[in-house]
């Protein structure tokens, strides 16, 4: 009971407050030569699109615009957070599908689940699964899940609004999107996989606001 509190008090801390993710850093992690586990080493936002957008005083625009990137596929994104989910018991369950809600999952909650928007070792993830109740079996599936997954480029298609609602001035900015890269080892195989979550956001160039939009890049 303990442990669900503590994550219900991280979910709604992080629902208070905007996203304020640096861009991607890195942390480099040296497990064992026999560890299994995921290390996630960088988190953070990365632009999605080159062109710059201004969104008027309380008002909103329509965003369209095409990304190529070598990453993870939506659908294995989404196969991926469906097995996580099914391992966990009902509670957990309506947990993880809180963390959807949260900025910083970017709109999905496998990025939520690992590391909570930071870089996260394969220790820290280890004691998260641990702490979700995840058994070793469960922990080893998610492992076995995630070196199976193969990366390609992906085209991205976007269609959205973005919104100024709390402004009394024009904010001009970027759009930019939630980036995981993920170390994922199995006795002495390793696989990089690189996230990138569903729900884009427009940053202003100072990186001081950041306004929300409506659409899915998953689409």
């Amino acid at each position: 009971m303990e442990v669900k509190a503590a994550h219900l008090r991280q979910l709604n801390g992080r629902r208070k407050s905007p996203i304020k993710l640096n861009n991607l850093f890195q942390m480099f992690d040296a497990p064992g030569t026999n560890a299994s586990g995921v290390a996630v080493t960088s988190y953070g936002q990365g632009q999605v699109s080159g062109v710059t957008y201004t969104v008027p005083a309380h008002g909103e625009i329509e965003v369209d615009f095409e990304l190529n990137i070598f990453c993870v596929t939506p659908g294995d994104v989404n196969t991926l957070s469906a097995l996580i989910r099914s391992l966990l018991d009902a509670s957990h369950q309506h947990l993880y599908d809180e963390i959807s809600k949260t900025d910083i999952s970017g709109g999905a909650s496998l990025f939520g689940f690992f590391s909570f928007g930071v870089s996260a070792s394969y220790s820290d993830t280890k004691h998260t699964m641990d702490s979700w109740g995840l058994s070793e079996a469960n922990q080893e599936a998610i492992v076995n899940a995630m070196m199976k997954i193969a990366q390609q480029t992906s085209t991205f298609n976007y269609r959205g609004t973005v919104y100024n609602r709390d402004y009394d001035y024009d904010v001009t900015g970027n759009m930019f999107a939630i980036v995981m890269d993920a170390t994922i080892q199995q006795s002495q195989y390793s696989n990089q996989l690189r996230f990138l979550a569903p729900n884009p956001h427009l940053q202003s160039r100072d990186g001081s606001i950041s306004l929300p939009s409506i659409g899915n890049l998953y689409n």
